[in-house]
């Protein structure tokens, strides 16, 4: 969907007005974290795999089903077998 236009639409827009313009679609479209916050997720992520790997080459069914070597897939895996235990 096209953003309407903040300023004059029979006048060009100035740098100014399309750099405000790109900011405002910015905040709806990204969010910020610093950082410190991010690397700390993304240890906690590695951790969690690393914790998967070894529990799965032990022999540990549940971590042998969930294991991946994409953090992502690894996340969708453990929500969709803990989603299906009642």
């Amino acid at each position: 969907m096209a953003q309407a236009r903040k300023y004059h639409k029979d006048a060009p827009a100035t740098n100014a007005e399309r750099q405000a313009a790109k900011r405002a679609r910015d905040k709806t479209q990204w969010v910020e974290i610093s950082r410190e916050a991010h690397d700390a997720h993304n240890t906690r992520l590695e951790a969690l795999q690393t914790a998967i790997h070894e529990a799965a080459r032990r022999g540990d069914s549940t971590a042998a089903t969930c294991n991946s070597a994409n953090l992502e897939t690894l996340l969708e895996k453990l929500q969709a077998h803990f989603a299906g235990i009642k």
